[in-house]
């Protein structure tokens, strides 16, 4: 039969939904309880469209098609619909996207990812990450004021992970003697001073592949960021060494770089003072980081939550970190679509009353998290005896009773729209 999407006439085939015929003609219409390969019921609304007829709003992925139907999926009416939608699925979505440590670190360094590969015993992962990020991490662990530290949820515990120390016991884990310069691109890139956006600068101009020389006028490097009594001298030492062995050519002149020399030649000239916002500021010099995401956030723990991840009732491991980042944070459609459609925070407070970090071991490294689930159904309706729905209307769950984990498979989770089922 024959429809029109914004004005535009489509035929559909035999059996397929507003939203599949939409998607086949190239619409992008967003979904998170619908899957075409497998049972799903209209309950996220995220696809939500509008009938021109008679102006009603319906979900575009359980809605077929009729003779002559004129569908509208991009006024702002459509838009308005599916924004309240994520608000609201939002509001019952009791997780963090990125740990706090993450936000709170000015040079947005993953801490939580840092910790996990230190946990693991891979040394070398966790200090490549560190300096990927940080470039002269050791010397802002010294002059930081640790904002990581002060915000990390582990404190509403007990102490706080000690982030700074596990950065300085990396980087004493450094192997000169395997820091190699990075396969040349065949151009040379000239750095102009040598505080922390000009290092950080050359570290990713060097990790592409240019022969970089950093030009300072001055005598010595990082001055006036870092002072002689804040840092011990073997650290920057060290950390300038570490560029060294990558490379990158020191040169102390009052003389500017020729362009005629170079094909690139970067001139920071940070008006912020903060070395490790200067470091994030160098490299969004040399390449163009994308825009921050969704960060999915809640207020501090209530007392149950506490309780529960009180030492002696919850394990930790040897960095003591909580790992209160999302599994699913790079590969989560709620965030995603959060993000495409401009919010930055749920207008509605947080409704969830499961416990945040309350993880469910399902069995095969499978893992349920309650908080994080929109209750979307897929894992039920996909499941034979496994997940099933408790109680209902606002206080509606989905639970997984024990004894029915065992009848989970690992297709479910990639059914998950979010990072409540999981993997590790």
């Amino acid at each position: 039969m024959k429809i029109q999407i914004n004005n535009k006439e489509i035929e559909t085939l035999p059996g397929e939904t507003l939203l599949e015929a939409a998607r086949r003609e190239g619409y992008n219409i967003p979904s998170l309880c619908y899957s075409k390969e497998a049972k799903h019921k209209s309950s996220c609304m995220i696809c939500a469209v509008r009938n021109v007829a008679n102006g009603q709003i319906i979900p575009s992925c359980t809605t077929l098609p009729v003779e002559g139907m004129q569908i509208d999926t991009v006024s702002r009416e459509v838009l308005k619909s599916r924004t309240l939608s994520l608000e609201l699925l939002l509001s019952d979505h009791r997780a963090d996207c990125e740990a706090p440590c993450k936000t709170a670190c000015p040079g947005n360094m993953d801490v939580a990812a840092m910790n996990r590969l230190y946990d693991q015993g891979k040394i070398k992962e966790a200090l490549t990450l560190l300096r990927d990020t940080l470039v002269i991490p050791a010397t802002l662990c010294y002059i930081c004021n640790a904002p990581c530290e002060k915000i990390c949820r582990k404190g509403d515990v007990k102490a706080s992970v000690p982030i700074r120390e596990i950065k300085k016991k990396l980087v004493a884990t450094t192997d000169l003697d395997k820091i190699f310069p990075p396969a040349s691109n065949g151009k040379k890139a000239a750095v102009t001073g040598s505080d922390p956006a000009s290092l950080s600068a050359a570290y990713h101009l060097c990790r592409q592949g240019y022969d970089v020389t950093i030009w300072e006028k001055g005598d010595s490097i990082l001055t006036p960021y870092v002072q002689a009594e804040q840092v011990p001298s073997e650290i920057i030492a060290l950390e300038i060494e570490v560029l060294k062995r990558m490379g990158i050519h020191l040169k102390h002149t009052s003389e500017a770089p020729s362009p005629e020399e170079y094909d690139t030649i970067i001139i920071p000239q940070p008006k912020i003072k903060q070395p490790a916002r200067l470091v994030l500021e160098g490299h969004r010099l040399v390449e163009q980081l994308p825009p921050a995401p969704f960060n999915s956030t809640y207020n501090r723990f209530t007392d149950t939550e506490k309780e529960r991840l009180t030492m002696d009732n919850h394990p930790l491991p040897s960095s003591g970190c909580l790992y209160c980042d999302c599994d699913a944070k790079t590969d989560c459609r709620l965030r995603d679509y959060a993000t495409e459609y401009g919010i930055k925070s749920s207008r509605y407070s947080k409704s969830n009353t499961s416990e945040a970090l309350s993880r469910q071991e399902i069995g095969r490294g499978m893992f349920f998290e309650p908080a994080k689930c929109i209750k979307c159904g897929l894992c039920v309706y996909n499941s034979d005896n496994g997940f099933t729905f408790k109680s209902r209307g606002f206080i509606m769950q989905v639970v997984l009773p024990e004894e029915n984990a065992c009848n989970i498979n690992n297709q479910i989770i990639t059914l998950c729209p979010t990072g409540a089922l999981n993997q590790r």
